[in-house]
């Protein structure tokens, strides 16, 4: 729609439209400008009309508001424009549950399992602190509409509520809960009563339902038991050929479903332990890190489009409607009826930040015309600004170049300045999540810093200008020996041929698996028979076993070998540097060293001395170094998880090989992937090599003997049986 002044703010994007109102992306204006982004929903005139539903939505808000949970939208404030109330929140980049299961159902692209209860798991998460409170009469506060449109999941992984204090208000009696959120109500609250927490309990278990089956619980209809539903459900994206949900999660989801409220989770935490027991099993790899990866997958188009359109709202110049907002009296027409614009205090106290209503006479008016009707109100772009200096942040192209590219050189990501904040957009090409930038007051210590080597810059020009100081040789330059190099390249050739181990891995267990097949149909075929398919799955299982075994014995033995080499070539790397950098300094020394008999007062003071021999730096452990720098041993793989094969992939026949850029930290540890060449679309190739090398255990690289942190590429190949 049109972009329209509303008070402070300026609507700039309609979301979504419920029962309750308009959601919009806004612009709130500051005194100079834009002050942030926000959410914004306008609530529908029906709304209010009435002077009570207006006060005890005013009045549920108010105390929503004090709920500070990583996993709650936070409030930012309420308040009225002429007759339309409004209610502030944060913005997030991202979507709503309702707006994922619309675009799975459009793309066929199914909820994982993992997934479904790791929102579950958030979901519940944020349920808890708010059911621990109590209003003023001492009941229980409590959700009571968990619905889609309540639940949002950030493109980044992350999972919020919101929506508290809908329900607890009576704008439910003025038309402000649609159908399609009375179908996630338990069913005491369908039923005309007011619930308690364990009705939110009720519709957590209703949407992981709909998550894992990809249909709404009350589809056809709130006739029967909601619980014995749960035996006929069939998964969405099913693993195997039993496409049934799997026993532990019907079981958690018939007690969250139980008609009778006394035969569900009497609290949220014990309905949260339970899916976390079940997550943390070891059957499943919850993060969210695969869960960002999945939106990405789901919406990169949005995030492409919704990246550009941000970046041109937040540098719009919004100044010429401050201005406007800030010229116009506080309160410019009589008081409206119903209860104050202005936020209350406890709001002001409990939120982070409180947007202030404008005044109740305001009338919405377009930017750059008298108040009247409301017009269209385009984003002026600001003055042209000198260009900032260049800085490594963002990807250098080679990471999406051919694979012998990416191999030869190591990503430049590598260099990534971390206080750098990335658009969706680059999240999405190059999957560096976007974060805020960060400013730091380093501007006095730099400039003291300056200060302190011009004086000392100063101070050694004038020694150096006595007389009967020696000149300065510089030292000899440091060089490794061919030994040194060749010890170098040898284990570089080993890593190479470990990694070949590695690659042949899938292809062994896939072959043992195709071969363990044949023979059972073999044996059957000469029995008159047909192979039982459970007994060649069994075959196929204990073939990939000893496969993975034999392979792991090979990998073994490949690795001690690399070890052995590893630590000889650092132990010579090591002693020659020790013995070139002796060498410089005796140069170094002998070069500065006074005449036989030189007086006393032109004896060269030792600072210069001092600073004639350059020393190295010494290297911190930790220290983000590239591959081809001088004296770097690249990491060596000391385990890794059986790759599992994508479900998806496995039914559509896909294979594919997905190159990726891996972190190891300074301890071994694959602290961040990304993803260089991906394959097989959406099949999930991608999502299952960033999850399995992700738990890799390497042998961290060193650089001289001190273990650094480097990016490493990586690939992984899904190979199928044949036949």
């Amino acid at each position: 729609m049109a972009k329209e002044k509303f008070g402070k703010f300026i609507l700039l994007e309609e979301i979504d439209t419920t029962a309750l109102g308009t959601e919009y992306r806004a612009a709130k204006l500051g005194a100079a400008g834009l002050e942030k982004l926000v959410s914004l929903v306008r609530l529908r005139p029906a709304l209010a009309a009435s002077a009570e539903v207006a006060k005890s939505l005013l009045d549920q808000v108010k105390a929503a508001a004090q709920i500070q949970n990583p996993n709650v939208v936070k409030i930012f404030g309420i308040g009225k424009v002429e007759t339309s109330y409004y209610i502030c929140y944060e913005f997030l980049e991202g979507k709503s549950l309702k707006a994922i299961f619309k675009r799975c159902r459009q793309e066929a692209f199914p909820f994982s399992i993992d997934h479904a209860l790791l929102v579950a798991s958030k979901a519940c998460s944020a349920l808890e602190q708010a059911h621990a409170r109590k209003s003023e009469t001492g009941a229980r506060y409590f959700h009571g509409l968990v619905t889609p449109d309540s639940l949002i999941v950030t493109y980044e992984g992350e999972v919020r509520m919101r929506g508290f204090g809908y329900w607890p208000s009576r704008a439910r009696e003025a038309g402000g809960i649609g159908d399609d959120e009375r179908r996630y109500v338990a069913p005491e609250q369908a039923a005309g009563g007011f619930g308690d927490a364990r009705s939110d309990g009720f519709a957590v278990g209703a949407l992981l339902y709909e998550m894992l089956t990809g249909q709404p619980l009350f589809a056809d209809g709130r006739s029967g038991d909601p619980a014995a539903r749960v035996a006929q459900a069939k998964q969405w994206n099913p693993v195997g050929d039993d496409d049934a949900l799997p026993k532990p999660i019907a079981d958690i989801l018939r007690r969250a479903l139980a008609a009778d409220p006394a035969a569900r989770y009497a609290e949220t935490v014990e309905m949260r332990k339970a899916i976390d027991t079940l997550l943390f099993s070891g059957d499943f790899t919850p993060t969210t890190f695969n869960l960002a990866f999945f939106m990405h997958s789901l919406f990169r188009d949005d995030i492409e489009r919704e990246s550009r359109r941000l970046k041109e709202e937040r540098e719009a110049s919004y100044a010429e409607a401050a201005a406007e907002e800030a010229a116009r009296p506080s309160a410019s027409g009589p008081a409206a009826a119903g209860p104050s614009a202005a936020v209350p205090a406890a709001v002001a106290a409990a939120a982070a930040t409180v947007l202030s209503a404008s005044g109740s006479g305001s009338a919405p008016v377009s930017l750059g015309a008298p108040p009247g009707p409301t017009a269209s109100l385009p984003l002026v772009p600001p003055p042209p600004r000198a260009a900032p200096p260049p800085r490594l942040n963002g990807p250098a192209s080679g990471i999406h170049g051919p694979v012998a590219t990416v191999r030869a050189e190591p990503p430049a990501t590598a260099h990534l300045d971390p206080s750098a904040g990335h658009a969706p957009r680059e999240a999405a090409a190059g999957f560096t999540f976007h974060k805020g930038a960060v400013r730091k007051p380093t501007a006095l210590a730099a400039g003291g810093l300056a200060a302190l080597l011009l004086v000392a810059a100063g101070a050694s020009w004038l020694l150096l200008r006595r007389p009967g100081a020696a000149p300065v040789s510089a030292a000899p330059p440091s060089t490794l020996s061919a030994e040194t190099v060749a010890a170098m390249q040898r284990v570089k050739e080993l890593e190479t041929k470990l990694k070949q181990i590695e690659d042949e891995k899938a292809a062994a267990e896939a072959k043992a698996a195709e071969d363990a097949k044949r023979k059972l149909e073999a044996q059957a075929a000469a029995r008159g028979q047909r192979a039982d398919a459970a007994a060649i799955e069994r075959a196929q299982d204990e073939a990939r076993r000893r496969a993975q075994l034999e392979q792991e014995r090979r990998q073994q033995e490949e690795r001690k070998r690399l070890e052995d080499e590893q630590k000889a070539a650092e132990a010579r790397v090591a002693e020659e540097r020790r013995r070139t950098e002796e060498e410089a300094a005796r140069t170094a020394a002998a070069a500065t060293a006074p005449p036989a008999t030189p007086p006393p007062a032109a004896a060269p003071p030792p600072t210069v001395a001092a600073m004639a021999t350059p020393v190295a730096p010494s290297l911190k452990p930790g220290t983000l170094v590239s591959l081809t720098d001088p004296g770097v041993i690249a990491p060596v793989a000391q385990a890794a998880p059986p790759l599992r094969y994508p479900p998806i992939a496995e039914r559509q026949r896909v294979e594919g090989t997905v190159e990726l850029s891996i972190l190891v930290d300074e301890k071994g540890n694959v602290v961040d992937a990304k993803l260089v060449t991906a394959a097989g679309g959406k099949s999930g190739l991608n999502e299952a090599a960033l999850d399995n090398v992700k738990r890799r255990r390497y042998r961290p690289a060193t650089r001289d003997g001190v273990p650094v942190k480097v990016w490493y590429p990586v690939s992984v190949k899904f190979i199928l049986p044949k036949g």
